[in-house]
Order: structure tokens, then C-alpha cells, then sequence
């Protein structure tokens, strides 16, 4: 340990290594009785932390402080600074919930055992586990903040897992005759609103801010480019419109006065609104699955008339600029509009036929050998019939024991009628043997 002081500084300083760590730190103090007692406090103090029997400064300076006042510090300098202000407030009243009813005011009261108990009352009280685990995420962000910057030593909570979150089948969408009979029942502005959301796919908000600048119009078509701070993602998006959507617009720039820069300048419908003109179009807000109607569904019905019309799934996610192909294809897909019936015709029936089983591999059809030798013989006359029983001889090999016989399907070769041939003979050498025959015959009425 040294205590010195440095040229032209009044103050003395005090460096020391501890377990291979070196600190040169102020000790602000003008006597040098004061600085070597100040030095030797310092150095007994990152002993004790080094060994692990006293916790770091920061480490106790954080326990003496307040969840509530932690947690402000946390929002005001740990979120990101693009978070929007709804997600800030969210993330701030989640916890401060938590805590307040968890019963914590330090972080040494912060268990995983209350923060269970707490989430296991609320779900008996009827809260989803969907929004419970946005309750444990928040915390365990606001925890895992506080651990990457070593204010402590382990997050309370890392025993704690989210809940199993079994989703049930509240998404809907619209059908084209639901559709059309809302567009059809409400005036020009809110109709050309309802159709371009439902054949564009853009979110509430998106359609509150969007603008003419944004929109590129060609031959017949147009494109769409939304700013990345005006999505959910914060990643925009640049993709073309789909006819219906571009017929909207241009109903909207006839009504659209020349000086406003939105689109959609009377803004969006409010859900007060909306219901009545579900109830004008006679659409029910809840459907025989008690799935209701709301302006998401809007959305929802644009994924399922991409994936009802044969496009790729990748194409609709990009559409849909999902960042996961499983939203596209299972959450915003309602199976209830899917066309099975039309995709299930286009499957390929099959081909009854004894032959075709037979050329299959698989085992004969149960028909007896009298049935096939009427099926066989049924078109040959007595003279061909003698021939036929002649020339089987020709290719029914002979076998030496009864063992090698029974193996391959076939008694030993003698003149026999077809109907004698063993009942233990394989498919595949049967339809062979057919084959063969009905070229026979074909040879006999030849000559």
C-alpha cells in the first residue's frame, strides 16, 4: 500500500493490489494521519469483498435504497431510448403492482416464493397466464438490469418459470360475405377505411398515422413504405398493394381534401362506432365460438385470405411482416374460412382394381381361386382353355423338396388347370403368372 500525494495536488490518494486487482483511489483528506487510516479502512474493506465475506459498496449502497426509487432509476436510464412511452408506463406500473402486493420494499424481502404465491392468487382470481408472464418478464428485466450492472449478486426471481399459456381459439376473421356486407352498409369514407385495412393488413395505429408520402402509385398498382417509427417493430416495411386496397385509395384522394397530408384524415373508426355499423351490417359481435369481432379482425382476415388463396407461407409472413412464420400460419389464421373442401378434391382417389393391389405389393384381395379361375377363363372357349393348360407347364418351375416350394409360393411343376396353383402363392408372383397367361391366350387366338 501506498499513500502519497501528486504533484500539485494538496489531497492525498492511496494505491494497493488485492488479489491481483489494483485500485488507485482519492481518499479527500489534507492530513496525513487522516489518509493512512482512510487507506487502511479501504484496503481491509476489498479484502473482505475479495474473500466474499462483505458484498461490494454499490451491492449495499443499492440494498439501503428503495424498490420503488430502484425501479424509477431503471425506467428513466435502463429502458432503451426508443421504447415508447406506453410500454415505459407499462413496465413501470406492472412492477410497482408486484411489489406494492408482494409486500417488498427492499431487495433483501424480494423472494421467489412471494412473487409465486402472488401470481397463483391472481390466476385463481381469473387473470390469463398470458398476462401474468408479461407481469414476470417486466421483472425480470428490471432484475436482470440490476445484474448486469453487479448492483446484485443473483436475480431473486431466477428460479421462477413462466407459465404454461394454453391459447384458445379467440381469433376470427371475416368471411367475404361478412365484408362485403359491412362495406356495403356504411358510408363511402368508413367503407373505403374497412376495405383497405382489411386488404392491406396494416394495425390500428399504422392507419391513424399513415400518409400520402408513403404511398407510391404506378400502372394500375401501388406500394406502400411505412416509416420504422410508426410500426410495432420499429422496422417499417416497403410492400405493394393488393387491387382492392388501391381501388380504396383512390376513392379516398376524390374525398380527401387537397391540403391534408393523412390518408385516412376523419381518423379511425372508434369501436363505439364500429359496433353499430357490425349491427347495420347484421354481423354478430360474437360468433357460435364466443369469438368476438373487433377492429383487429381486420387483419386477421387478411392473413386468412393470404393462406386461403394458395400463397406461400413466406410470402404471407412477409406480407404480414410477421418475424415468425407460426403467427402467420396459426394465430392470425382462422381454420373455420380455410377451404378445405376445395384443397381436399385435389387429392388423388384410388384406382380399384384386383391388378392394382396386386402390383402394390400388398396382400391379395380375399377372392377365391375359383372366382379368379371364372374371371381368368371366362372370355377362352374349350379349345383354348386346352391350350392354356398345355403351355402353363412352360414357365411353372419345378422344385426340388417341398421346402424350397412352399418359400417361393408354388407346388411342384406339374400339368395342372390354372385353378390348381397353391393358396400360399405371393401376390406379386401371382399377378406375374397372369400377365404371362393373358399373352398366352393372346399368342392361341392369333394362330
Amino acid at each position: 500500500m501506498r499513500v502519497f500525494q501528486q504533484k500539485g495536488c494538496k489531497t492525498w490518494r492511496v494505491r494497493f493490489t488485492v488479489e491481483r486487482r489494483a485500485f488507485d483511489l482519492p481518499l479527500g483528506t489534507r492530513s496525513k494521519e487522516v489518509a493512512y487510516q482512510k487507506a487502511l479502512n479501504l484496503l481491509r474493506e476489498k479484502e473482505r469483498e475479495a474473500s466474499g465475506i462483505l458484498a461490494p459498496k454499490l451491492q449495499r449502497d443499492v440494498a439501503k435504497m428503495s424498490l420503488a426509487e430502484i425501479l424509477d432509476t431503471w425506467i428513466a436510464t435502463g429502458l432503451a431510448p426508443d421504447v415508447t412511452h406506453k410500454h415505459r408506463t407499462y413496465c413501470r406500473n406492472r412492477s410497482l403492482r408486484v411489489i406494492e402486493e408482494c409486500g417488498w420494499s427492499r431487495l433483501a424481502e424480494v423472494s421467489a416464493e412471494s412473487f409465486e404465491s402472488w401470481r397463483s392468487s391472481e390466476h385463481r382470481n381469473g387473470v390469463s397466464a398470458k398476462t401474468l408472464n408479461e407481469y414476470y418478464g417486466h421483472l425480470h428485466s428490471f432484475f436482470g438490469w440490476l445484474l448486469d450492472r453487479e448492483m446484485i449478486a443473483v436475480n431473486p426471481l431466477r428460479s421462477v418459470k413462466r407459465l404454461r399459456n394454453i391459447r384458445p381459439d379467440s381469433m376470427r376473421a371475416f368471411s367475404l360475405d361478412e365484408l362485403s356486407r359491412l362495406v356495403e352498409s356504411v358510408p363511402p369514407y368508413r367503407a373505403c377505411l374497412y376495405r383497405f385495412a382489411a386488404y392491406s393488413g396494416l394495425r390500428r395505429s399504422e392507419l391513424k398515422t399513415l400518409e400520402w408520402s408513403r404511398i407510391s402509385f404506378g400502372d394500375g398498382a401501388a406500394r406502400i413504405d411505412l416509416a420504422p417509427e410508426k410500426t410495432k417493430n420499429r422496422k417499417g416495411g416497403n410492400f405493394p398493394l393488393h387491387p382492392e386496397a388501391y381501388d380504396s385509395l383512390l376513392h379516398l384522394r376524390e374525398l380527401c381534401p387537397s391540403q391534408k397530408t393523412l390518408v385516412f384524415f376523419k381518423g379511425v373508426t372508434q369501436m363505439k362506432r364500429f359496433r353499430k355499423d357490425l349491427e347495420e351490417a347484421g354481423i354478430d359481435e360474437f360468433d357460435s365460438r364466443g369469438r368476438p369481432v373487433v377492429f383487429h379482425t381486420f387483419r386477421r382476415t387478411y392473413a386468412t385470405l393470404l393462406n386461403s388463396s394458395g400463397i406461400a407461407p413466406r410470402i404471407a409472413m412477409e406480407l404480414m411482416r410477421h418475424s415468425d412464420l407460426r403467427l402467420t400460419m396459426t394465430d392470425y389464421n382462422d381454420a373455420r374460412l380455410l377451404p378445405l373442401e376445395r384443397e381436399l378434391a385435389k387429392v388423388p382417389r384410388l384406382k380399384s382394381s384386383r391388378f392394382s393391389s396386386l402390383k402394390s405389393g400388398k396382400t391379395c384381395p380375399s377372392v377365391s381361386n375359383r372366382e379368379w379361375n371364372g374371371t381368368v377363363s371366362m372370355n377362352l372357349d374349350s379349345t383354348e382353355n386346352q391350350v392354356f393348360e398345355v403351355r402353363l407347364t412352360n414357365f411353372v418351375q419345378g422344385w426340388p423338396n417341398d421346402k424350397m416350394a412352399d418359400r417361393e409360393g408354388f407346388e411342384p411343376s406339374v400339368p395342372l388347370p390354372a385353378h390348381s396353383l397353391s393358396r400360399r402363392a405371393h401376390s406379386t408372383t401371382l399377378a406375374s403368372v397372369l400377365i404371362k397367361l393373358t399373352r398366352l391366350v393372346g399368342r392361341g387366338r392369333g394362330r
